[in-house]
C-alpha cells in the first residue's frame, strides 16, 4: 500500500471523529449511551466473532498474551508517572490512556486494508489482548479513581468481553464451528464498532458549550503516546528483529502509533471520570496520526 493510500484511510477514520462533533453540536446524541453500547454490545460481539475467524495454523495467543502483558506494563508505569503530575483521578485516566491506543476503532479498518487474511488475524488478537487490557487491569486503574478495590472488582466482572473472549475460546479450542449465516451477521458489528468508536469522540467533545484545555494533561498523554510508544516499538523491532518477519514488524510499529485510544473516552464516560480532558486529548491525538502513522510506517519501511 502507497503512502498516499495510508494517509487517506487515516484521514477518513479522523473524517468520522470530526463528523462526530458536527452531528452532536445539531441532535440531541447522548454519547454516554452510545459508549454504553459499545462497552456491553458492540465490543464483546466482535472480541466473539473475530476469535473465532481467525485462520488456523498459528498460535495466534502468544499476540494476545503479548499484547496484553505490554499494555499492563505501560500502564503501570504511566500511573507511577501521573501520580508525580497529579494528585486527582486525573493520574488514572492517564494510566489508563497510557496502556492502550486506537487498536480498534482506527488501528483495524487500516489492518484490513493493508494486510492479508494471516496478517490481519496477527493484529486482530493483538487487538484483543489490548481489548483484554482495557476492560480489565486498564478497567480497574481508572475507577480506582472513584471506587474501592471491590467496587473496582465487581466493574471489571460486569465486562461482558471477557466472557465473549472465554466463550469464543472454549467453543474454537472444542473445534465447534457456527454457521456461516451466524459469523456473517457478527461480522457486521465490525462497521459500527469502527465508526461508532471513532464518532463517539466527537460527541463528547460536542458537549463541552466552553472547550477548557488542560494543557498539562494533554502534553502528558501526547508525549507518552507519540513519543514514549513509537521508541518502545522500534526497540522491540530492533531486538528481537530475528524472530519477526516483515508483517509482524509492520503491525506492531502501526499497533503503537495509533492515536490514543477511543476507548479512553468511552470508559471515561462510563465512569464519569474527567470525559471532557479524555475527548479533548483523543482528539488532539487523532488529528496528529494524519502525520504520525503514515511517518512512522514510511520510516520503518527505509530499516526493512
Amino acid at each position: 500500500m502507497s503512502h498516499l493510500e495510508v494517509l487517506i484511510r487515516v484521514l477518513f477514520l479522523v473524517s468520522i471523529a470530526v463528523l462526530g462533533v458536527g452531528v452532536g453540536k445539531k441532535f440531541s446524541i447522548s454519547q454516554k449511551e452510545i459508549s454504553t453500547l459499545l462497552v456491553y454490545v458492540i465490543s464483546p460481539a466482535v472480541m466473539f466473532v473475530s476469535v473465532l475467524q481467525a485462520p488456523e495454523g498459528k498460535n495466534y495467543l502468544l499476540y494476545t498474551a503479548a499484547a496484553f502483558a505490554v499494555c499492563c506494563v505501560m500502564a503501570t508505569v504511566a500511573l507511577q508517572l501521573g501520580r508525580l503530575l497529579w494528585a486527582g483521578s486525573e493520574a488514572n485516566l492517564f494510566a489508563f490512556a497510557g496502556g492502550t491506543g486506537n487498536t480498534g476503532y482506527f488501528g483495524l479498518p487500516l489492518v484490513l486494508g493493508m494486510f492479508d487474511a494471516q496478517g490481519a488475524a496477527i493484529a486482530v488478537f493483538m487487538i484483543l489482548g489490548v481489548n483484554l487490557y482495557e476492560f480489565s487491569y486498564g478497567y480497574y486503574l481508572t475507577s480506582r479513581g472513584h471506587y474501592t478495590v471491590a467496587q473496582s472488582v465487581r466493574k471489571i466482572m460486569g465486562m461482558p468481553i471477557l466472557y465473549a473472549f472465554i466463550a469464543a475460546m472454549v467453543l474454537r479450542l472444542s473445534g465447534v464451528h457456527l454457521h456461516s449465516v451466524i459469523l456473517n451477521g457478527l461480522s457486521n458489528f465490525k462497521g459500527a464498532y469502527s465508526v461508532l468508536g471513532m464518532m463517539v469522540i466527537g460527541l463528547t467533545m460536542a458537549k463541552f458549550t466552553k472547550l477548557e484545555i488542560d494543557w498539562r494533561f494533554l502534553a502528558a498523554a501526547l508525549g507518552w503516546k507519540y513519543v514514549v510508544w513509537p521508541l518502545a516499538a522500534f526497540a522491540a523491532v530492533y531486538l528481537f528483529s530475528a524472530h519477526m518477519d516483515n508483517v509482524e514488524r509492520s503491525i506492531v510499529v502501526l499497533m503503537a502509533c495509533v492515536p490514543m485510544a477511543g476507548n479512553t473516552v468511552v470508559i471515561a464516560n462510563d465512569l464519569d471520570i474527567h470525559p471532557e480532558k479524555a475527548a479533548t486529548a483523543v482528539m488532539a491525538s487523532t488529528l496528529l496520526a494524519i502525520v504520525a502513522v503514515p511517518a512512522a510506517l514510511a520510516l520503518l519501511a527505509g530499516f526493512m
